[in-house]
């Protein structure tokens, strides 16, 4: 099988058009569309069904395609395995964030990174630290940078760096009150509250939980999923929050938050690098594992 032809096939399916294929790889459309047509002689089926303007891959097309990915991959780590021996660094880095790391950690971190292997390609996803963890897990992601270790089998923490929480308010909330030192009184606050999911909001429940209340407790009136909302929705009036000091310390500073300190509530936490136990890495990740791993001790 022809691996310019299998290229071809794999552009039309994921671009679902032989024109639009034809261009990224700089053929003309009859070119492509004789090479899918080459491939179904070659394999007896049809890979697509034309349907109109539009194309969709048949039950073989999607057979064809999921191991052609396969094939392209080990190609990949071939071309990656014989450019290490030539002493240079090459490929692509696929790697996770949760929101806190993607916004004030992960930048610096790449920048060093990619300074020093300016041939790697980085791509970065962000979710929360459960969405980026069951990516890690699923392998759609070789690595995850999370503020918050999860209890999942085969998947290894590594800590990279200390994370200090903060309690934020906006000054009109606190403004007629000499101190909020008594947890109740501040449950009783209005809260704006991240989801789930996220680092932050574990490490809040831990805290809690070490004074013997939840965050059932707390007065939530606004929900948010994501680092940036609760800061603004804060900043606006909305209510408290938790925030990590790296995305509050700013506006701490400016006297637009307000920050709570006369509670003996535990809020400090870890940034982990995560991955899957026995994963077989392309040099490109082994270089920023070890690249973390430095920074980190």
């Amino acid at each position: 099988m022809d691996l310019r032809r299998l290229e071809a096939f794999c552009k039309v399916y994921e671009l679902k058009s032989f024109s639009k294929a034809g261009k990224e790889l700089f053929l003309s459309q009859p070119t492509i569309s004789a090479h899918i047509s080459t491939l179904e002689d070659e394999l007896g089926v049809h890979l697509f069904d034309r349907l109109g303007r539009s194309i969709m891959a048949t039950q073989a097309g999607e057979v064809l395609y999921r191991n052609a990915k396969d094939i392209y991959n080990l190609i990949s780590k071939a071309e990656n395995e014989i450019n290490i021996l030539r002493d240079k660094v090459v490929g692509d880095l696929e790697i996770g964030g949760s929101t806190i790391p993607s916004h004030y950690l992960l930048p610096d971190l790449l920048y060093n990174y990619c300074k020093k292997y300016p041939d790697v390609s980085v791509h970065l996803s962000v979710g929360d630290t459960t969405e980026i963890l069951e990516k890690v897990r699923s392998g759609e992601l070789i690595l995850g940078v999370v503020g918050a270790r999860a209890d999942i089998p085969n998947i290894e923490f590594v800590p990279i760096m200390r994370d200090e929480l903060v309690i934020v308010a906006p000054p009109v909330l606190v403004r007629n009150y000499d101190g909020i030192d008594d947890i109740q009184h501040l449950a009783e606050l209005p809260w704006v509250m991240r989801e789930g999911g996220s680092g932050t909001r574990k490490a809040l429940e831990a805290g809690l939980s070490e004074m013997g209340t939840s965050v059932r407790e707390l007065n939530v009136t606004v929900w948010v999923e994501s680092t940036q909302a609760v800061v603004q929705c804060v900043k606006s009036g909305l209510g408290v929050s938790v925030t990590s000091r790296l995305a509050a310390q700013s506006l701490i500073d400016s006297g637009e938050l307000v920050h709570i300190k006369d509670l003996p509530l535990n809020l400090e936490r870890s940034f982990y690098l995560a991955h899957l136990q026995g994963r077989e890495f392309f040099p490109a990740v082994r270089y920023f594992i070890e690249h973390v791993k430095q920074l980190a001790e």
